[in-house]
């Protein structure tokens, strides 16, 4: 039996949420897999658990274009004759969706692709999204993570969320603490998200506002209570979890799910939230669609009782969207249509 996955970049130990989710599925695959990925500057091979990783270079013809082209562009190239024998494939994101040829496959929609590169990119790789998603949408089977994408499709669907690994301390020493956290990678909508809580930071003096991860590397202030500390390692995000007040996502756009709102909601750590940053999880989140809605329930999170049971709506939703719950899913999903 021969299961493939396409995966249109690198994904092990890359901690942002797309390599996130990809990692986390197909590992609690019961089957190996074969998983091929495109790369711009070399080949090279690997095993992880029970992944069997091939990195193939793209072709020097689409050098030099966006990536996402280059990889639909390409990918059939280099991949399409290893794939050709296989049972089953698992595309991950629509990109090399022209590297199939006839074979049964599950499409794996982290967001939807067109509605999501609206926002970020150029006119011609939102045309080029669309087209692709919509042949995407025609597999065998779609498992999709969010219900607010709209993911139209005839084919048999299943909703499997984007989850998180339970931690083994939760946040218990937050309710003191004066630090509001947000926590991102360049990603634009993470951008726009860390500059409107900063620009908050003069009606939020009594708390130290910290910006983490690349995002943080875009954000200019100079406002006394705002640290932009960049990268991180997982120790130093762990202690963030675990001793802040509350995890402030302010996300102004933006497709899928975001997976450091499950995190943090895994910590017990209460979330403050806009509708669209709350998207998939917002039984555990707090929404606000305004500032002084930030301000308000900041202010009634400085009681005990309410901060206890922000955080615990928290927990109980994480425990659900656990990778071992999800993954679980998704296995289902690969041994049913084997």
């Amino acid at each position: 039996m021969k299961i493939v996955a396409l995966a249109p970049f690198p994904f092990v130990e890359m901690h942002f949420g797309g390599a996130e989710r990809i990692y986390n599925l197909l590992t609690r695959i019961d089957n190996s897999v074969q998983v091929f990925v495109p790369n711009l500057t070399g080949s090279g091979t690997h095993k992880h658990k029970n992944l069997d990783i091939k990195i193939l270079k793209l072709p020097d013809r689409v050098r030099g274009i966006e990536y996402d082209i280059a990889v639909a562009d390409g990918s059939k190239e280099i991949f399409g004759y290893l794939i050709e024998d296989a049972d089953l494939v698992i595309l991950e994101h629509p990109w090399q969706y022209e590297a199939l040829s006839g074979q049964r496959f599950v499409y794996d929609a982290h967001n939807n692709e067109a509605k999501m590169k609206e926002v970020v990119s150029t006119p011609e790789v939102v045309k080029r999204a669309t087209e692709l998603e919509q042949q995407a949408l025609k597999a065998n089977h779609v498992t999709y993570c969010s219900v607010d994408d709209d993911i139209l499709t005839d084919s048999p669907k299943t909703f499997i969320p984007n989850g998180t690994n339970l931690p083994k301390i939760i946040n218990k020493r937050g309710f003191g603490s004066k630090v509001l956290l947000f926590v991102g990678s360049a990603h634009p909508p993470n951008i726009g998200a860390a500059l409107t809580l900063a620009n908050l930071s003069q009606v939020l003096l009594d708390y130290d506002i910290v910006i983490a991860g690349a995002c943080a590397n875009y954000i200019q202030t100079e406002a006394p209570n705002v640290h932009l500390i960049g990268q991180i390692t997982p120790e130093v995000l762990d202690c963030l979890m675990r001793t802040s007040f509350a995890f402030v996502n302010l996300m102004a756009a933006g497709s899928g799910t975001s997976l450091k709102v499950i995190k943090s909601l895994s910590y017990g750590l209460p979330v403050i939230s806009s509708p669209i940053g709350a998207r998939g999880y917002t039984e555990g989140c707090i929404t606000a669609k305004t500032a002084q809605e930030v301000i308000e329930n900041l202010e009634r999170l400085k009681s005990p009782a309410e901060w206890e049971m922000a955080s615990e709506a928290a927990t109980g939703l994480a425990r659900g969207d656990s990778w071992d719950v999800i993954g679980s899913k998704f296995n289902e999903v690969i041994e049913g249509l084997l």
